[in-house]
């Protein structure tokens, strides 16, 4: 079964910006971050009866992400992730954490379900499971001659 990642053209831009911008920077002054600067890991991986999608999104909540799964079968997983502001007079002296808007599209095999999915987001982990379809009949059968 081949899970195919789609490649966000913006988000690689705003990498690209991003690493440009570290790497140009000496000190930890404020420099104002890259258009999205926030990938969530994922793992993926199955068993006999379901695949599994496990993102990684600490600091948010389950109100924060969106899930959906469209007519050419992608299974997209966005929302953003905001930096926690207490007031404007705050100053930041290291800022290492990652923030902004994010999508994650995988294009989904025909052998899942997409009528049976679930998702479970707990202590920042956002578990997506979708059951396989049971293996169809051959349309074709072969008969052996006695």
């Amino acid at each position: 079964m081949r899970i195919r990642a789609r490649i966000n053209p913006m988000w690689e831009m705003g990498n690209l910006l991003s690493n440009i911008s570290k790497a140009l920077q000496s000190t930890y002054e404020s420099v104002a971050p890259a258009i999205t600067d926030f990938k969530p890991n994922v793992d993926i991986w199955e068993n006999d009866f379901y695949v599994f999608f496990e993102f990684e999104l600490p600091g948010l909540k389950k109100e924060e992400i969106n899930i959906s799964i469209n007519d050419n079968r992608e299974l997209i997983v966005s929302g953003e992730k905001k930096r926690r502001v207490e007031n404007e007079r705050n100053v930041c002296y290291c800022g290492e954490r990652r923030f902004g808007t994010f999508t994650r599209a995988f294009q989904l095999p025909e052998e899942l379900n997409t009528n049976k999915v679930n998702a479970k987001f707990e202590n920042g982990i956002l578990t997506i499971s979708i059951e396989k379809s049971r293996i169809p009949e051959p349309k074709e059968k072969v008969v052996e001659v006695l």
